[in-house]
């Protein structure tokens, strides 16, 4: 028998401050509990509160890698939610909003962007129409939409009457109401709903009562009006135990069980999160990991500093007494750190920095994704500055990748940075226990030494350009950020110096060499397909997506993801390029950072690219819809622009 599959796209909209968090949450437990994989992100405005926030859900009976729009639902909680996203909902889907916000016109709503207004009133006036929520709901109808109506306010003060609680602490139950009648219409149970909410809000009667009775009379008020569903399958993995994790989380996981023992960080969205992570999950058993020195458990070190330069520079310190130190920031907090990177490759400073990039410049869009921390990632800080950069493009990826980073950097005694994004960061997943395995990982601390050595030398010349390195204490030495001689002692004599320069070249050697050829980098797909798609990062997820609906379609590409960006791996890149006919880029920045790279080392100019600029994640239809252009008209450059 064919199994059905099912596959349902979700955005809940409402204003920042509203509960679209904690909706989006219980929604991902509601399809979680009925044995879906689940993928969900939120978007958010760097305001506090007020302004349009939204969490889009993809859940399936298959696996899903990246988000789609159109949407089968849109749970719209207040008026600026139905008429910002009025053009991401498919035909067929269900649309729930307030009864109350029928009249609203956009420009009354005072938190929506001046320009979005614009554009909304421009598209409503070739209608004859004003830009309000019932216009938004006829245009919704039109297109094959059904709506369902909701009285928010009469609902609420049902909830009121019935748990005795005031108005005023309720009042954000109302995305308990939208998201249960959504999910009802969806065919799910209620009693689904229910034990999301509870393991939303756990033991917290005085959050969990009134929630609870929201979505029951939600629930009443929508089968008494429009009649009940058929229920929806169950999935394929009911009753199996999973995690529901995100990006900061899964990389915060990864440190722990890897043997972290330092981590600083100031905060900066969006990779405050995973120090939090760290710090309320810090006690753990080492095992072997420092035994030999004497250690069966230890706290991990979560410290706020005053700034990023601080942050980076306590971290260099940390790891200098042998501990297993990382710092977390993003592009305006890693401008910051540039100095002391220079001085973590002068002093050979074991030290990992995770960077969540986000959308700059400058501060840019603070709570927006992108790419554009590449070259600033593998060219930062002065002189020769060699360094391990990796680039994470999904969860899992991201937990192994930061196990390996705080192994490279120990072997190597090594910046490295692990480049992560906003996307990743804030995006949730639901993992099996295998998915992430601790007894896989395994903990390589390098050339480590411990207690007294003769005639000790920090700055050995060796064959492979790695010395043996001994925690402060043990041994006489000396550590700065000048050019030194063997022991370290501050020499600018012509040998010496040239010595330690090609010291430093034979480690990148080292590295190049030591790394296996299947971690720099992977090739997804047909390997005989004449058109190549290269990219880094986040965005092979949306890219694997949308390969399935072409290969579908009838047209045969395939996917290079370069996974270690420094060393770059030139000849792999060369060997898989040389048989593409077609070079596209997919890029969340606009000056083709990984394209530049290629064309650098390996010669291959990468002919096309498909860029998403508008600080929103990349979507499977926007490389669909852009491979689609280059392979018929041949243009060069194809910008995306879906999401609202």
């Amino acid at each position: 028998m064919t199994r059905l599959t099912i596959d349902l796209s979700i955005i809940i909209g409402g204003p920042q401050g509203g509960g679209v968090e904690s909706a989006g949450q219980i929604a991902l437990k509601v399809f979680t509990l009925k044995g879906y994989n689940i993928i969900g992100t939120r978007e958010y405005h760097s305001n506090i509160m007020g302004a349009h926030s939204y969490f889009h859900i993809r859940a399936s009976s298959d696996t899903p890698r990246a988000l789609r729009l159109p949407v089968d639902s849109l749970v719209a909680i207040d008026a600026e939610s139905v008429l910002t996203h009025v053009n991401d909902v498919a035909k067929g889907s269900i649309v729930v909003y307030d009864v109350g916000s029928i009249n609203q016109d956009a420009s009354t709503l005072a938190p929506m962007e001046h320009s979005l207004k614009k554009r909304l009133e421009k598209m409503f006036s070739e209608r004859g129409a004003r830009p309000t929520v019932g216009e938004a709901i006829k245009l919704l109808e039109e297109r094959g939409a059904r709506t369902l109506d909701l009285p928010l306010k009469e609902l609420l003060r049902k909830v009121s009457e019935e748990t005795g609680s005031p108005l005023a602490s309720i009042a954000r139950t109302v995305n308990i109401m939208g998201l249960s009648a959504a999910l009802y219409a969806l065919g799910v149970e209620f009693p689904y709903i229910v034990k999301a909410v509870e393991a939303q809000f756990g033991k917290r009667p005085k959050i969990l009562a009134p929630n609870i009775a929201a979505a029951r009379i939600a629930v009443e008020y929508t089968h008494e009006k429009y009649g009940a569903r058929n229920p929806l399958p169950d999935g394929p993995h009911k009753g199996r135990v999973r995690m529901i994790v995100t990006g900061n989380e899964v990389v915060a996981m990864a440190k722990i069980v890897g043997g972290l023992t330092f981590e600083s960080f100031y905060p900066i969205t969006p990779s405050s999160d995973e120090a939090h992570y760290i710090e309320e999950n810090k006690y753990l058993d080492v095992g072997d990991v420092f035994r030999d020195v004497g250690l069966d458990k230890l706290s991990i070190v979560t410290l706020q500093t005053e700034d990023e330069i601080a942050a980076i520079g306590m971290a260099l310190g940390a790891a200098l007494t042998g501990a297993r130190a990382s710092t977390t920031t993003s592009g305006p907090g890693f401008s910051l750190m540039n100095e002391f990177i220079s001085m973590a490759v002068e002093a050979e400073i074991p030290i990992v920095i995770s960077l969540w990039m986000r959308a700059g410049p400058s501060t840019g869009i603070a709570t927006r994704t992108g790419q554009q921390d590449l070259l600033h990632a593998i060219f930062s800080g002065h002189g020769d500055t060699p360094k391990i950069v990796v680039a994470s493009g999904d969860h899992v990826e991201a937990f192994y990748d930061a196990i390996k980073a705080m192994n490279w950097a120990e072997k190597f005694q090594i910046p490295v940075i692990h480049l992560l994004d906003k996307y990743l960061a804030s995006t949730s997943v639901s993992l099996d226990e295998w998915d992430v395995d601790p007894s896989l990982v395994e903990i390589d601390r390098g050339k480590r030494v411990y207690g007294p050595v003769k005639d000790y030398k920090r700055y050995e010349i060796t064959e492979d350009g790695v010395s043996p390195i001994a925690p402060l204490g043990f041994n006489t030495m000396i550590i700065n950020s000048l050019e030194h001689d063997e022991y370290g002692f501050v020499s600018e004599d012509p040998i010496d110096r040239e010595a330690m320069v090609l010291k430093r070249v034979r480690k990148v050697e080292t590295i190049s060499k030591s790394i296996p050829e299947t971690e720099k980098a992977l090739l997804h797909g047909d390997p005989d397909a004449k058109v190549t798609i290269v990219s880094f990062g986040s965005t092979k997820q949306a890219i694997l997506s949308a390969m399935e609906e072409l290969y579908r379609e009838g047209v045969k590409v395939n996917f290079l993801q370069v996974r270690v960006l420094s060393p770059f791996p030139r000849d792999l890149v060369s060997k898989v390029l040389a048989g593409a006919e077609k070079i596209v880029g997919v890029e969340a920045n606009a000056t083709g950072q990984l394209s530049f790279l290629i064309r650098a080392h390996t010669g291959y100019s990468v002919g096309h690219v498909i860029q998403k600029l508008n600080a929103r994640p990349l979507y499977d239809i926007d490389v669909v819809y852009g491979v689609k252009r280059i392979i018929e008209s041949g243009v060069e450059r194809v910008v995306v622009n879906s999401g609202s």
